[in-house]
């Protein structure tokens, strides 16, 4: 979670992430969410002005301090860029595994948390990660019949669902992270491979 500079805010919204988490957005009242912050509702209120606005505002939240500037920019090579995205969203959801396991379902089932799009934390995330891949399109290190998006979600995906199937079966997944990110650019090289043919 941010390191935010108003306590107030700051344990509103980890009081909303923990409350979202143990009782799902319909359970987790403004009422509870205030008493467990140690404030009033009415300090809530004027903070956020509705339910909603508090619950995506605490999911941006969700994205650790440092985050972003983990993700690669645009001028990594694609290698070293896909090193960087896989441990860093690996670490991600180590960091937050119990949290994130409860949560996924709640965005899942609850749309009004993302009716404007993803939360802004989230948002930033992914418009740097889609970033990174539209610009070794552009480069010609990635083909380009497939949007950026399509091919963040390509390598993300597997990674998201490993780690949920190895939640739910409580087993160890090893992962040899040179061989995924290998396993993943068979077959979506753009035509500049040079020494990666």
């Amino acid at each position: 979670m941010h390191l935010l500079k108003d306590p107030v805010e700051a344990r509103l919204l980890q009081a909303a992430l923990e409350l979202l988490a143990e009782r799902g957005y319909r359970g987790a009242t403004t009422k509870e969410v205030a008493r467990r912050a140690g404030v009033s509702e009415v300090t809530l209120f004027r903070r956020f002005g509705r339910k909603e606005a508090l619950f995506r505002r605490a999911l941006s939240s969700f994205v650790p301090p440092g985050f972003l500037e983990r993700l690669p920019g645009e001028g990594v090579s694609l290698e070293e860029g896909l090193m960087r995205l896989l441990q860093a969203y690996l670490g991600l959801l180590e960091a937050h595994r119990a949290l994130f396991l409860k949560l996924l379902p709640e965005l899942l089932r609850h749309p009004e948390l993302k009716e404007e799009g993803p939360p802004e934390g989230l948002r930033a995330a992914m418009e740097r990660v889609v970033g990174f891949f539209r610009a070794h399109q552009g480069q010609g290190g990635l083909r380009e019949d497939e949007p950026a998006e399509e091919l963040a979600l390509a390598f993300l995906g597997p990674l998201l669902a490993r780690f949920l199937l190895g939640e739910v079966l409580g087993v160890g997944m090893p992962l040899d992270p040179a061989a995924y990110v290998r396993g993943y650019l068979e077959g979506r090289y753009g035509p500049r491979r040079g020494s990666h043919a």
